[in-house]
């Protein structure tokens, strides 16, 4: 149910963080920026509608897409606005992280460059600067901190190999490049005008 009565938080001007190298410049946390992509007028809470629209401008088909929006803005509805909405208050986007993620955006939604790093020494096995549906595995495995959280990290890198994984020896992995633009907020942007989502959208 959405909360009609709630101030919306006030708009800002729509900037692709894609400009910037650096994730946790200008006023807006690396997290927030993350999200600023299905945040399509900008004003500050991204709808139910506005989550599924970005889906399917990063070439998501129409019923997973569905289905993921039910769920993300489900979920970070309430944690976010602190309300029964479905509506995501982006200017409190770091109540909305969830457990057994990878700990790279930090409590206050900040990208953490020395967790990233880490994330690679650990997780890497073979070093070559990519992580396989093997090695995402592993880190799921020894993130796994609960339930709910491990599945919701699950989906999430599911969509994303399937979004912006490249093929390299016959399997499909996430590289070190994408996986920093993932977390910058940066990487939606380029997805979106790219061949693959131009023509699946």
């Amino acid at each position: 149910m959405r909360n009609r009565g709630r101030a919306k938080s006030p708009a800002r001007p729509r900037v692709s963080p894609a400009r910037s190298s650096e994730p946790n410049s200008g006023s807006r946390t690396a997290l927030q920026k993350h999200v600023d992509f299905f945040d399509s007028n900008a004003d500050g809470r991204i709808t139910l509608e506005e989550t599924y629209a970005g889906l399917r401008r990063l070439g998501v088909g129409v019923l997973r897409s569905a289905t993921f929006a039910s769920v993300i803005n489900g979920a970070l509805g309430p944690a976010t606005s602190r309300a029964l909405t479905l509506d995501i208050d982006t200017s409190r986007m770091q109540l909305g992280r969830h457990g057994s993620d990878t700990g790279v955006y930090d409590k206050k939604g900040r990208f953490s460059p020395a967790r990233f790093r880490a994330l690679f020494k650990r997780h890497d096995t073979d070093g070559d600067e990519a992580l396989g549906t093997r090695e995402l595995a592993r880190m799921f495995s020894r993130n796994r901190t609960d339930l709910i959280g491990h599945l919701a990290s699950r989906a999430e890198f599911g969509l994303l190999l399937q979004l912006a994984g490249e093929r390299r020896g016959g399997r499909r992995v996430l590289s070190r490049e994408r996986l920093e633009h993932f977390y910058n907020g940066s990487l939606f942007y380029m997805l979106a005008t790219g061949p693959k989502a131009a023509a699946t959208a």
